[in-house]
Order: structure tokens, then sequence, then C-alpha cells
């Protein structure tokens, strides 16, 4: 609208000049008519140039275009490239380049939310999401410029980690993608929206990636977990050592009952079978704890001076 009056006031100041100009020339021709004709003729050509630049509007890529004027929106948005638009129109420019939150620099903000038990969780997320270029008329009647689109889309990432958060125990603090992929659902749903004047619902943005970055309990459930643990690792070592002496008294048990009074009566058998091929002398001395046996050569072999 701007350039357009711009056009006008110079296309004034130029029909000025040539009517100057033409008033000089009927009384006093020369080489001032001929200045004012010329830059007449400059500010008219200038003001054609800034008039016709009203009419056009370059919308640069990875941007989307929404024409309004006078309380009408226009409903077909204005895609990248060069559009022809009424010169009285105000154009509000949308990125639709993927967005992130939190952005580089920006503090990362700390979600609280509630598990089953209703146990306080400390939790930490970033997406990436994108407009729908098609959507960019609906979005500036229904929400408005692109600060207020982040402020929708902030408030239903913390709608969706919340909802989904609840539907979780502290026990299930393993399955992170799991929870993550829950979170993502929702988030993804709640930027869903049905607009004021009703008709069909259409998406503020959609989320193309989603990231659990920190999920931490209470610290007193972190500690009691710690303590838990703790215990479960003293059972077990308790229990290993059970184990331990148990086998050790089940081996004691077993060699007891292998050198019993019966079994060594069969060893003694057993060599005496051996040994009945063998040419030295054994003797049997009887005694009350066994049948030892003597044998006479090595006997002499051990009395020889």
């Amino acid at each position: 609208m701007g350039k357009l009056v711009s056009a006008a006031v110079l296309l004034a100041i130029a029909f000025s000049l040539l009517l100057a100009a033409a008033m000089l020339r009927s009384q006093r021709p020369g080489p001032v008519v001929n200045l004012l004709r010329l830059a007449g003729y400059g500010l008219a050509a200038i003001a054609l140039a800034v008039g016709i630049g009203s009419l056009m509007v370059v919308i640069d890529p990875g941007e989307v275009g929404v024409r309004h004027a006078f309380g009408y929106v226009d409903p077909a948005p204005l895609l990248a490239g060069i559009r022809f638009v009424p010169p009285w129109s105000s154009i509000e420019r949308y990125s639709t380049r993927e967005e992130q939150w939190p952005t580089r620099g920006e503090q990362i903000e700390a979600i609280e939310a509630l598990s089953s038990e209703q146990m306080g969780m400390h939790v930490e997320v970033s997406i990436r999401w994108q407009i729908d270029p098609m959507q960019a008329p609906k979005i500036f009647t229904e929400i408005g410029n692109e600060d207020q689109i982040r402020g929708a889309v902030l408030n239903a990432i913390r709608k969706g980690v919340r909802d989904g958060m609840v539907q979780y125990s502290i026990n299930d603090i393993s399955k992170r993608t799991q929870i993550a992929n829950t979170m993502e659902a929702l988030v993804d749903s709640a930027l869903v929206t049905r607009p004021r004047a009703g008709g069909g619902n259409f998406r503020i943005a959609t989320v193309t990636a989603f990231f659990l970055r920190d999920l931490q309990p209470p610290p007193q459930v972190v500690q009691a977990i710690n303590n838990k643990i703790a215990q479960e690792q003293q059972i077990e070592t308790e229990r290993h050592r059970v184990e331990v002496a148990r086998l050790q008294t089940e081996q004691q048990r077993l060699l007891n009952q292998t050198l019993s009074p019966e079994a060594l009566t069969k060893q003694w058998i057993e060599v005496l079978h051996d040994m009945r091929s063998s040419s030295n002398l054994i003797i049997f001395v009887p005694t009350e704890g066994g049948l030892p046996l003597l044998n006479i050569g090595d006997l002499r072999k051990n009395l020889k001076p």
C-alpha cells in the first residue's frame, strides 16, 4: 500500500511539472521549459515503475505468503516465486523450513510431568517441526504470526509430554524409545486444531523428529532404586556363598562315602587281584583296622646293609 501511495505522489508531482512546463512554454520558451518537461517525464517513469512494483511480490524459497486486505484473507497461499497481487494488499510471510525447539543458544526447558503413580518426573525433550504451506491462510486467521505459531507448538509439546508420561510408571523408565514414541504421537495430535468459525480440523505444524533427551525420577526415588539394587546385589552375594558352602559339604560327604571301610576293603581286594601274577612274596597281616600287606622283597632290600 505504501508503494502505491508513493507512486501516486510521484505521478502528481510529475503532472504538476509537465503542466508548469506547458504554461511557461506558451509565455516564455527556453531551457527552463525543457528542464521542467524532462523532470516531469522522469518522475512519471519512476511513478510507473513504483506502481508496477507495488503489484509484484517476491516470495523467497523456504517461505509462503498470505495475502490479506481490509479484513479479507485470501485462502490461496502465495508460494515461492514472483506473484502479482493488488497493490493495497498486505503480505504475511511464514517460513516453511524445518524449525527446531529449543533453538540454538536457547536454554533447554525442563518439563515437569507425572507418572502413572503421580510421581513427579523431570523430562527434557527437543523436536523438529514444520508447517504445511497450504495451511498458511488458516494458520494466519486462527493463530497469527510466526511467534504465535511457536507458542502454539510449545503448548502442544508440553501437553503431549505430560499426557505421554502419565501412561507409564516409574518401573517403565528404561523403556525410553517406547515413551518417546508415545510422546511424539501425542504432541503431533495436539498440533491439530479446529477453527473457531467452524469447518474441518487443520494442522498447525507437523512433528518431523522427536528426541527424549533426559528422563529422571525424583531424587528420593533414585535413592530408593539404588538401595534396592545394592540389596539385590548383597542378596546375590550371600546366595553365592551359601551355594559354595553347600557344594563343599556335598563334596566332603561324597568323599566320606568313598573312604568307608567297605570301599577300602573292595580296593584292597582289587589290588590283590591285580598282584596275583606278581613274583614278590606278599604276607597278609590281620589287624583290627583292616588287612595290610607286607612285601617281603621290598623289606629285604631295606634291611640289607
